[in-house]
């Protein structure tokens, strides 16, 4: 009977956490500061903070951070993603703005000049949770 209330309860809890939008961050180096998740739905607002469709800020955890979505839970979107190392609340670049902390796009687009919201352009599947790699 134990076996199978706990079989119940991490079914309840694996629905919980993926049970909606979900985005898998992996590869992060460690945990000081911050991951921020920006998802834009249109090439408009794509890059412009202020105008994402949702925003996400939690605390890191090496290996993954698992982010839960609130507001999306399909769809097409565009996710960027950067490790706020130092908690000061924007990404750190150095020479021709290259980032000096981890960062990632969805897709696994890798920019070679300015983003562009179709090349970061994924399906967010209800309950199918995304991975992202960060790279630093």
């Amino acid at each position: 009977m134990k076996l199978i209330l706990f079989f119940i309860f991490f079914l309840l809890l694996s629905y919980k956490s993926f049970g909606h939008g979900t985005i898998i961050i992996a590869d992060v180096e460690h945990d000081e500061g911050y991951i921020d998740v920006k998802i834009y739905t249109d090439k408009e607002s794509f890059l412009n903070e202020e105008l994402a469709a949702e925003t996400v800020r939690k605390k890191a955890t090496q290996g993954e951070t698992i982010i839960p979505l609130n507001n999306l839970h399909e769809g097409n979107i565009a996710v960027v993603v950067y490790h706020d190392e130092d908690s000061d609340g924007k990404l750190k670049t150095g020479f021709f703005w290259r980032p000096k902390e981890g960062f990632a796009f969805s897709n696994n687009y890798m920019p070679k000049g300015p983003p562009k919201f179709k090349k970061a352009l994924i399906s967010l599947e209800h309950g199918v949770p995304i991975t992202i790699k960060l790279n630093y």
